[in-house]
């Protein structure tokens, strides 16, 4: 009797590690647009595939309406490009985002919440905080999903995704409306994440889902019953507080913070915890891309003086440590900020100044490449049917009398020829001078973009991170 009980405890484990679902998920602080977020999206892409992360929740996205009124996009967007395996997301806006009163660029006009899953997402809602008298103004929300994670019925979970307010007061009432509503869930499978924006003085309000003990927080009784309900899947993992900071990237005083943060059931068992982003691979891999992307913009914001704009060009605010020059922030403190189009380096003049450039150096560069190309030919002593041939010229569409330009009279020619006196050159002479022309034209407009040049490389610290909070992830089996 008693073997056979033995064995049909054994049989339930068994079944229950079977039956077991893990999932791996994930808290990002997306730092809304800053800087370069054309390269940063990528980066955070790839920590997301790297951790095979399945269920990623995001705060700060900015959203911005396209041409037709009801066209919302958002930042989520982009990762939908770069991570087409994750086919469902939830994106809701919390509210209107203040903006610089002198910025001419009113795109991104929004800031929310969103959640990114390979798993099926069956329903979505908002949870609504309460707007408590405090210093915040900035609307606070949740966002609830129900996720599909396997073929049963109980494959379910939970997850609230939120972006508590950094008021104390507020952050503790925003706890209180968050408990509220997970009373309300049916399963038991929940998960808490985001970002809290928890002092470390001040633990209150996660301490609300976590412990049952005296709390700063003053909440009604029918709330002490939905405390403790919860643990935080860092310290489950067995790590320690001071391993998990995750806020904030400034060089001074660096990482000071754990506001980032995995609440989930106590029924849910943690297999492990971890962290990304901690700039060190971002800078290796992405630095170029970064200088590319301030020079971009930096020319788009000339095109933008050359248009007739102008105003405050950064998407952000540069923060205490920089200031917002031709849309992009550099470093040196906060007094050297310019509106377009009084900055020097990104006048109407200097987008004028580029076009000139840059059409003699593309025509040195079809020079040069006409001037390889015929040292290749006169080389391998290739014949004008053998080029045909290669390129396929001889077929179908491909037949070049197709593309045949009507016969030039002889006079016309000569006259052609005199005016590209150039290409008349022995094949080894012209790209010598080719190569010469370009070199002289690349010393010149580094001599005379020296300013632009200057601005693009002057980059803030923080700039060569991905976000301003490092992400948090962790698996689960449920």
């Amino acid at each position: 009797m008693f073997t056979v009980r033995c064995f049909h405890i054994l049989f339930l484990i068994l079944a229950t590690y079977s039956h077991a679902v893990s999932i791996t998920v994930g808290s990002c602080n997306l730092w809304n647009v800053m800087f370069n977020w054309k390269t940063r999206v990528q980066h955070i892409a790839d920590i997301i595939k790297e951790n095979a992360i399945d269920i990623v929740a995001f705060q700060e996205v900015r959203l911005t309406e396209k041409e037709h009124p009801r066209m919302i996009s958002s930042q989520v967007d982009e990762f939908k490009l770069l991570l087409p395996e994750y086919r469902w997301f939830v994106v809701k806006s919390a509210g209107v985002v203040a903006m610089n009163s002198d910025a001419y660029r009113t795109e991104w006009g929004q800031e929310g919440l969103a959640i990114l899953s390979r798993k099926q997402i069956l329903s979505s809602s908002v949870i609504s905080m309460t707007k408590a008298s405090s210093s915040d103004r900035n609307p606070r929300v949740g966002v609830q999903v129900k996720i599909r994670l396997g073929p049963d019925i109980e494959d379910v979970v939970d997850i609230i995704v939120v972006h508590f307010s950094y008021d104390r007061q507020q952050q503790c009432q925003n706890a209180v409306d968050v408990l509220k509503i997970t009373s309300g869930f049916q399963g038991q499978n929940i998960i808490i994440l985001g970002d809290f924006n928890i002092y470390p003085d001040f633990e209150a309000p996660v301490e609300l889902f976590t412990s049952r003990r005296h709390s700063a927080c003053s909440v009604s009784s029918s709330v002490t019953s939905l405390r403790g309900l919860f643990k935080d899947v860092w310290l489950s993992a067995g790590r320690r507080p001071q391993e998990g900071l995750t806020f904030s990237n400034m060089p001074t005083p660096g990482l000071v913070s754990r506001p980032d943060r995995i609440l989930v059931s106590r029924n849910i068992t943690v297999e492990d915890a971890g962290l990304a982003g901690n700039g060190t691979n971002y800078r290796k891999y992405y630095y170029q891309n970064v200088i590319i992307s301030r020079a971009k913009t930096v020319l788009r914001t000339s095109f933008d003086a050359f248009m007739g704009r102008s105003g405050y060009s950064c998407l952000q605010d540069c923060g205490p440590h920089g200031s917002c020059r031709c849309g992009i922030c550099i470093s040196g403190g906060n007094q050297d900020n310019c509106n377009v189009p009084d900055c020097v380096e990104c006048n109407s003049f200097i987008f004028v100044s580029f076009l000139v450039f840059l059409i003699p150096f593309a025509i040195c560069l079809l020079v040069l490449f006409f001037s390889v190309l015929k040292i290749l030919i006169v080389s391998t002593k290739v014949g004008h049917k053998d080029i045909l041939e290669l390129c396929g010229y001889r077929c179908c569409l491909f037949n070049k009398n197709l593309f045949n330009f009507p016969t030039v009279p002889r006079k016309y020619k000569i006259k052609a020829t005199q005016l590209f006196c150039l290409c008349r050159l022995p094949p080894v002479l012209l790209l010598l001078v080719m190569l010469a022309s370009l070199l002289v034209l690349l010393l010149l407009m580094r001599w005379f973009f020296h300013k632009d040049i200057q601005l693009i490389y002057s980059l803030l610290p923080e700039e060569m991170f991905p976000s301003d909070h490092l992400i948090v992830f962790t698996r689960l089996r449920l």
